[in-house]
């Protein structure tokens, strides 16, 4: 079988971290490794985003990851990538159509890889199944309910037609949590049987338990004091402004206690981008007086990451919305308790009161509260569910074999 993966932002090959990076990277990275380990043949599509970056680049024998010009070679915001949409379908028809070798299905990533694919599918015949990442409908609502400023309604009307045309026209469409499924049926009216439900997974060769106090000598992190971690994009709709404000409150007490924040841009450009709302969260920071409490680290390779999860007391997704959230997962194998928003994908991953718990969004004082709760009880009270939910349910190799299936049956229905 010969998969034509497209992820039109993400390219599975970028540093993880920072701005042009994020959980679906990482999604596509470990689902095409581990179909390659199958045998299965994945080429993943991406746009061409930096210079310095080669056109092909074999990741193992039957994995490849294929950059695609669309418009400039450099970083271009999601916003904007309807402009260069028609020249990115263009171009991966070119280099397919040059193939030796022919496709059997398409797999799409997010609404603009999706209007691709099903451009793709229609020239090629073949069936398309697709992974959403994101409802445009969800995060526009959120966004207005939460942060009053001028929206591009333009864009978001766009995103929303076009997420209801790849649900109508896609052979397939995979949920990666329950909660999204009946998101789905709900918006898009689909029947049922066209929704299958694989969740996303975790690498556990990277993140798995390390002790605490191994993990914070190696890091020259106090011993003693309670440690809180929050892991990814400098963003607004991440959350880290109600966490600031939630974390005032846990240093009544626990008044050593520290916050770290890991993530952020690696490039000056691109460190550009998130200067406003790291303004934002300094200003939190002044006024809270938290100056000597909270530490951003910067974005770190997993292998670096899996100490400061091992470190940490508690992780903290504040998101004000998620639609699945790789973080949690990451935290969790290294038997960390997370507390997240209940939101999204959130509440499938975290089971409250078990490997953690959930708050209301952009809650402070519930967050604070869950916070406290993790703190009181203690790490290792909660350890043991943590891997076992791993194991279980968030496994590459079980995912990965999902996968195989599924696109197995789709093909045969051709």
């Amino acid at each position: 079988m010969r998969i034509l993966i497209i992820s039109d932002h993400s390219d599975p090959l970028a540093k993880i971290g920072s701005k042009e990076s994020g959980g679906q990277n990482v999604f596509i990275y470990y689902l095409a490794k581990h179909l390659a380990k199958k045998g299965v043949k994945v080429d993943v599509f991406t746009r061409w985003d930096q210079k310095n970056k080669r056109k092909i680049v074999t990741v193992s024998p039957n994995f490849r990851v294929i950059r695609i010009k669309a418009g400039p070679k450099g970083y271009l915001a999601r916003d904007k990538f309807l402009h260069v949409l028609d020249e990115f379908v263009k171009n991966i028809l070119s280099f397919v159509i040059a193939e030796p070798e022919p496709y059997d299905l398409i797999h799409s990533n997010y609404w603009f890889s999706g209007l691709a694919g099903l451009e793709i599918a229609k020239k090629l015949n073949l069936p398309q199944v697709h992974v959403y990442h994101s409802i445009g409908e969800v995060r526009f609502k959120v966004l207005k309910k939460f942060k009053l400023q001028k929206r591009d309604f333009f864009y978001f009307q766009k995103r929303t037609e076009s997420e209801k045309l790849i649900a109508e026209k896609s052979t397939g469409i995979i949920a990666t949590s329950p909660s999204e499924k009946h998101l789905l049926l709900r918006l898009f009216k689909l029947d049922p049987k066209k929704i299958i439900v694989i969740t996303i997974g975790v690498d556990r060769k990277i993140f798995f338990p390390i002790g605490q106090l191994r993990a914070r000598k190696k890091l020259g992190l106090n011993e003693t004091k309670k440690l809180l971690i929050y892991a990814g994009r400098i963003e607004w709709r991440k959350g880290i402004g109600t966490l600031l404000y939630s974390f005032k409150q846990v240093l009544e007490t626990y008044p050593d206690s520290k916050l770290y924040i890991i993530g952020g841009a690696r490039t000056a450009k691109l460190k550009k981008l998130e200067q406003a709302e790291l303004d934002r969260q300094q200003e939190i920071i002044r006024q809270l007086n938290l100056q000597n409490r909270v530490v951003y680290a910067g974005p770190k390779t997993h292998k670096r990451l899996r100490l400061y999860y091992s470190a940490a007391d508690v992780c903290v997704v504040p998101s004000y919305y998620e639609p699945f959230g790789i973080v949690p997962l990451e935290a969790m194998a290294c038997g960390t308790p997370v507390v997240a928003s209940k939101t999204g994908g959130l509440s499938y991953s975290v089971k409250n009161g078990r490997s953690g718990f959930l708050a209301e969004p952009r809650n402070k004082q519930e967050l604070a509260e869950k916070i406290l709760a993790v703190l009181k009880r203690g790490k290792e009270s909660f350890q043991p569910e943590c891997l076992k939910e791993v194991k279980q349910k968030f496994d590459w190799e079980k995912i990965s074999m999902a996968y195989t299936k599924y696109f197995d049956q789709v093909t045969k229905q051709k």
